[in-house]
């Protein structure tokens, strides 16, 4: 049963729900706006970027990105998570790279997955509400609840989310290579494609014209 904006609260004062760093402003009817934390790990940086520190940072079209959330969350084995992402984002090109679903157990801070799809840059600002989740109130406990790292507790990416983004940055090269390839004869293809349309209906035109004088001279003699 998807929770609302009172039965989150009543989940968090029976202890269901805790959200660290809680804000009221970022608790929706029926979801919670999770803000961008102080973690941030970008495609083209080796080095993580440290948001508390420098409020805001860019990502590039085409580049991959690790965030962490200002929020820290702990579900109960009766508790579950959706995740998705602001429609303000959505509409400049971000996409969400990271699974839906929290599992009932989660502790710790949410690691997601950014890519910006779009030709222009994306900024990224610190406690920019980026991302938002819906609880869940499930039918019974989970027979087997997630069992939360250290690293994500701590308030840390996971090495193996790091790896992965190393991953996914040596693909998209690979792939943006090739993707480019096939654009430019596809760009060749249709300027020839333009040419030929120009010259035929050119021809097309200069004929119709033809047969409009041809019209009028007729008409003069009758």
């Amino acid at each position: 049963m998807l929770m609302t904006d009172d039965e989150i609260r009543a989940a968090m004062a029976e202890g269901k729900l805790q959200i660290d760093n809680f804000s009221e402003k970022s608790l929706q009817p029926a979801s919670y706006d999770m803000r961008i934390g102080a973690r941030l790990l970008v495609s083209s940086n080796e080095a993580e970027i440290d948001l508390f520190q420098r409020s805001s940072a860019v990502l590039k079209p085409g580049e991959f990105a690790l965030v962490t959330t200002h929020e820290d969350v702990r579900l109960a084995d009766t508790v579950a998570g959706h995740i998705g992402v602001k429609s303000y984002y959505t509409r400049k090109g971000l996409v969400m790279l990271t699974g839906l679903q929290i599992d009932p157990g989660f502790e710790g801070v949410l690691v997601i997955g950014l890519y910006n799809a779009s030709p222009r840059s994306l900024t990224l600002e610190y406690l920019a509400p980026f991302c938002t989740v819906e609880f869940h109130q499930l039918a019974k406990a989970a027979e087997n609840p997630f069992i939360p790292g250290s690293e994500q507790k701590e308030g840390y990416i996971p090495r193996a989310d790091k790896d992965y983004l190393r991953t996914l940055e040596t693909r998209s090269l690979s792939e943006l290579s090739e993707s480019l390839r096939e654009l430019a004869v596809s760009v060749a293809s249709l300027r020839d494609s333009m040419s030929t349309m120009q010259r035929v209906m050119g021809i097309g035109f200069g004929f119709v014209a033809i047969l409009s004088l041809i019209g009028v001279v007729i008409t003069a003699l009758k």
